[in-house]
């Protein structure tokens, strides 16, 4: 193989989640710390709230761009057996992923490798088209999944727990290098202000 051919290593991360775990989730606050620094964060995170009428916890996808909420979850009832995803939902929420890969992106996030992920559907099209893109890119998996999460990457992905700071040593390991930040923070000018740069905000080792 030519040098020039040299595949470089794939930006993959996965938040681990162990079944039925209370562990609190860290995605939305390290996007947001990323945004704050002047990252150009984009994707979805998920929100999840209380159970309604005995069915399972209301889901909902969050726009990190623009704060548009996709409700992804269906009320079947406590006697329904069937997946309570609302496919049509996440369909309408993939394209927050598809503007993402069309524009400067530093790092996706995406809400999870979940059930209907496993079997090809889903957001499955879009973390595929992230990867083949080479844009660096943050999911999630709960332990059962984890051996599919697996086949799909090849083993490549960093698997990651579920905590703040294990996020921020990944990024360090893999964000772009030479990213002009603070040009992405200045503030707005007043007509009778000179040119003012705001000063990025320190990262978190």
């Amino acid at each position: 193989m030519a040098e020039d051919d040299v595949v470089p290593p794939l930006k993959i991360g996965a938040i681990v989640r162990p079944p039925d775990a209370n562990v609190p989730d860290s995605m939305e606050g390290f996007a947001r710390i990323l945004q704050g620094q002047g990252y150009f964060v984009r994707g979805l995170v998920q929100r999840n709230s209380a159970p309604e009428g005995g069915c399972g916890c209301a889901m909902t996808l969050v726009d990190l761009d623009n704060g548009q909420h996709f409700r992804i979850s269906q009320n079947l009832g406590s006697g329904s057996v069937c997946c309570r995803v609302d496919t049509q939902a996440v369909a309408e929420a993939s394209l927050v992923l598809r503007r993402a890969m069309e524009t400067e992106t530093d790092l996706l996030i995406v809400n999870k490798f979940g059930k209907l992920e496993s079997q090809g559907l889903g957001l499955m099209d879009e973390i595929l088209a992230a990867v083949s893109l080479g844009i660096p890119l943050l999911t999630s998996v709960e332990a059962p999944l984890l051996e599919c999460w697996r086949d799909f990457t090849g083993g490549v992905a960093r698997e990651l727990s579920p905590g703040c700071g294990a996020l921020m040593r990944w990024w360090d390991e893999i964000r772009p290098r030479g990213v002009p930040r603070s040009s992405r923070l200045l503030r707005p000018l007043q007509d009778d202000q000179p040119f003012q740069r705001m000063e990025p905000i320190p990262e978190t080792s």
